[in-house]
């Protein structure tokens, strides 16, 4: 069986380009008929049979990648820094209505700032410059008369992150989790939708300092409740306004008033050594990324129909996390970023939080791995000792952080909410309605002592029906048992549980 890189694999080997690994390679193989696409592990493998092959130029394997790989910013820029002005200029020259030759003269010029000497006829149609039917694009973008091309990239020269649309994300789409979403609170009261609120508010703040293995005291859980309910404020996310959440959510003596002016590391100090997971951008990379970012925020908060929701949101979300602009409260505020972007594009109802960080605590390996997806073949590449922190990193350049490929992190998220949406926030409400009723039915049964009711609830409701044997004597030793077993019933048929104890009474 014979193989053959092609595309943007060929383009990487041939000009040695310092890009990260491929999440979709492409090949010519002699043993296919046609085309063929199979996953291997994290990475797409595409096989063409040899009348796909492109010639062996950069006009004609970029040619190739725009036709079947879909744009990758980071090859391309790495590419353009180098060369492809005389190529472009020729390819124009040659085909100057090819839709291809366009769109590559409107990235070259794009990526670089440099201008090619080639244009499109005046007359030629207008064509997109990301095809819509590879990965995510912005609707409605501005057009490029030179080229004749339809900026329809999700961001910016500063920040652009892009995701494919793979069989997973486009099925995701298609489920439309945001009608689903107004559905299902649709079939509830006003009034236990503003309990349910309060407690969502709750539960998300506290799951998203136990991502971090941090049990926050009263006033910061208070501080980041308030600031999830702020989301929809639609304040834009400025230095200044960053900062503002930052100082929400950690301790005041680590408040931070401006992006970080030193390299900061993900990791364990062991003592002996250092155990690093991540270096973040380089800190004189920091502004003109984050200024990237928030462009992007602005964007998508002035036109939230013109790109997929949950994909404008991992891509903004990660790409906070990823860029690391603080030194300290960096996790907190990329989940709640999430929040913002979903919240202001409209996917959550207002006065709601989707507790999408329950979902995180209760699958951190998943979570893990989405962060991964891009911390490791970059970590691969740089170099860095905490030990001699005035020696400047190495490879974390602005380049992968402006233009990564955020499908995985996409894919994360949708799934996350997808869990949020059609289990947790259903089994949310339908906890409200069984205490509320159980509390109902209970309260002119026994004469309760203050708090203790709800107490009680709690902890039946938590051990699948039945009072242990440990919290009856430690907080009911006052009832009989006959009060324990009828109290006991109302709450199974409350919350219709299942007896299952872990230390019977």
């Amino acid at each position: 069986m014979a193989t053959e890189p092609i595309g943007y694999d060929r383009l990487i080997k041939t000009y040695r380009l310092p890009a990260r690994p491929l999440a979709r390679f492409a090949l010519i193989d002699s043993s296919v008929n046609g085309r063929q696409t199979t996953s291997l592990g994290d990475v797409e493998l595409m096989r063409f049979e040899s009348r796909y092959r492109p010639s062996h130029t950069l006009t004609g394997d970029l040619q190739f990648a725009l036709r079947y790989e879909g744009i990758n910013l980071e090859v391309l820029a790495l590419l353009f820094a180098g060369t492809g002005r005389v190529e472009l200029d020729a390819w124009l020259a040659a085909q100057p209505e090819s839709r291809f030759a366009r769109r590559a003269g409107y990235l070259y010029e794009w990526l670089t700032g440099n201008e090619l000497s080639a244009a499109a006829p005046p007359k030629a149609a207008y064509v997109p410059a990301l095809d819509e039917k590879l990965q995510f694009g912005f609707a409605g973008g501005a057009k490029n008369a030179k080229f004749r091309v339809i900026d329809n990239l999700p961001g910016n020269r500063q920040f652009c992150p892009l995701v494919r649309k793979t069989d997973f994300l486009q099925a995701m789409a298609r489920k439309d989790l945001k009608r689903r979403t107004q559905e299902t609170l649709a079939r509830y009261d006003r009034d236990l939708l503003r309990r349910a609120a309060a407690f969502l508010y709750l539960k998300e703040t506290h799951s998203s300092f136990e991502v971090e293995r941090e049990k926050p005291n009263p006033d910061r859980a208070r501080r980041f409740a308030d600031l999830l309910r702020e989301a929809e404020s639609g304040i834009p996310l400025s230095e200044s306004r960053l900062a503002e959440l930052q100082n929400a959510v950690v301790d005041a003596r680590f408040h931070e008033f401006s992006y970080r002016r030193q390299q900061n590391w993900i990791g364990e100090d062991l003592g002996y050594r250092k155990k690093i997971d991540f270096i973040p951008a380089r800190p004189e990379n920091v502004s003109e990324l984050m200024n990237g970012l928030a462009e992007f925020a602005e964007t998508l908060r002035a036109k939230p129909e013109s790109l997929d929701s949950v994909v404008a949101a991992a891509s903004l979300a990660f790409g906070f996390v990823f860029i690391h602009p603080f030194m300290d409260g960096n996790g907190r505020l990329h989940r709640y970023l999430i929040h913002e972007v979903l919240s202001s594009s409209g996917f959550t109802p207002k006065g709601i939080v989707l507790p999408v960080s329950a979902v995180i605590l209760a699958n951190l390996d998943r979570y893990v791995r989405a962060l991964e997806r891009f911390s490791k073949p970059l970590l691969a590449r740089t170099t860095y000792d905490p030990d001699a922190p005035k020696v400047p990193a190495t490879g974390n350049d602005a380049l992968y952080f402006r233009f990564f490929d955020a499908t995985e992190q996409a894919s994360f998220l949708y799934w996350a909410l997808e869990r949020t949406v059609e289990h947790d926030l259903e089994e949310e409400i339908a906890f409200l309605l069984g205490f509320d009723a159980a509390r109902a039915r209970l309260g002119g049964l026994l004469d309760w002592p203050a708090h203790s009711l709800d107490l009680f609830i709690r902890l039946v409701n938590q051990n699948g029906g039945l009072l242990s044997r440990t919290k009856r004597e430690t907080f009911f030793s006052w009832m009989t048992d006959d009060e324990v077993r009828r109290c006991e019933a109302i709450v199974v048929e409350a919350f219709g549980a299942s007896k299952n104890p872990d230390d019977a009474h």
